[in-house]
């Protein structure tokens, strides 16, 4: 988030990382906006710890503005199995711990709590499926945290993929991008620079047309800050997942290469939805909190 706040200088003065691990330790908390962010890397006991720390920040009332409540959200996994099951999804997710056969081909490995993207290619079959979980396991891979996605081909006649991006801050919402490529993952790297994608995604930026469905998924979630990654088949939306610590721009040197034009878009709406949540705040000092019963 540094990187991006970087270009608004008010807003990056007022930004800062708090570890988990260092809240006993803190003698005063600054107004503002607090967003709780990497669930899928704590424990459940360090999840119950920063819930003890949300409600002790509640009380504050208007001193400060509270996004993702840490035991409240439907992480990834659960998100997607319910989006599957309201017939949202066209495809669904299995706990490798809870696999049982019934998956629907082709399906691939990954990660239920990273975002590097899938460990295998899709498999067309279960014995293709077990032999790639089988070199998965012997690689290391912790059995534990890999779940089997269906997978859904979400390409267009020409063989085109898109990926959308949309944050959340609040009651704000602000597109951040839209991926062109022919790789099935959608990772940016596989952006095209044809001008006419440039000038879908310039409008989708602009428009920030799919507002009202996305905004209902992160409703649906529980997470008032985060980014939902997205695409979609036959004109229905499918949902990849939505990221509660989410890489706003990984480097300044990709602004450059853009330009400045696409991401001053996206990122005007992300500083105004900051800035409007921060009116929300009552002016005053620094505040105390009674942290007994707050272990780490």
């Amino acid at each position: 988030m540094t990187k991006h706040m970087y270009y608004k200088p008010p807003l990056m003065r007022r930004l800062v990382a708090v570890d988990y691990s260092t809240v006993p330790d803190r003698q005063s908390w600054p107004r503002g906006i607090y967003i709780f962010t990497d669930f899928e890397r704590m424990t459940q006991a360090q999840r119950e710890m920063a819930a003890k720390l949300w409600s002790k920040l509640e009380e504050q009332g208007d001193k400060v503005v509270l996004y993702n409540h840490p035991t409240r959200y439907l992480e990834r996994v659960t998100l997607l199995q319910k989006l599957h099951e309201m017939g949202i999804n066209d495809f669904n997710v299995h706990r490798l711990t809870d696999y049982n056969g019934a998956v629907r081909f082709p399906a691939f490995l990954r990660y239920g709590n990273r975002h590097n993207g899938a460990l295998t290619q899709p498999a067309a079959t279960q014995a293709e499926l077990e032999d790639q979980i089988a070199l998965v396991l012997l690689d290391g891979h912790e059995p534990q945290n890999l779940i089997i996605s269906e997978f859904i081909d979400v390409q267009d006649t020409d063989g085109i993929y898109k990926k959308y991006g949309v944050f959340r801050i609040g009651p704000h919402s602000a597109p951040r991008h839209m991926f062109v490529g022919t790789h099935w993952e959608g990772k940016q790297k596989w952006n095209t620079l044809r001008a006419e994608f440039r000038a879908e995604e310039t409008a989708f930026l602009k428009d920030n047309p799919h507002s009202e469905e996305v905004f209902r998924l992160f409703v649906l979630a529980n997470l008032q800050y985060g980014r939902i990654d997205y695409a979609f088949k036959n004109g229905r939306i499918q949902v990849w997942e939505i990221n509660d610590n989410p890489q706003i721009n990984s480097s300044l040197w990709r602004y450059r290469k853009a330009g400045w034009r696409r991401a001053h878009v996206s990122l005007s709406a992300i500083w105004a939805g900051f800035s409007a949540e921060l009116e929300r705040i009552k002016p005053g000092p620094d505040f105390q909190l009674d942290l007994s019963g707050i272990d780490v």
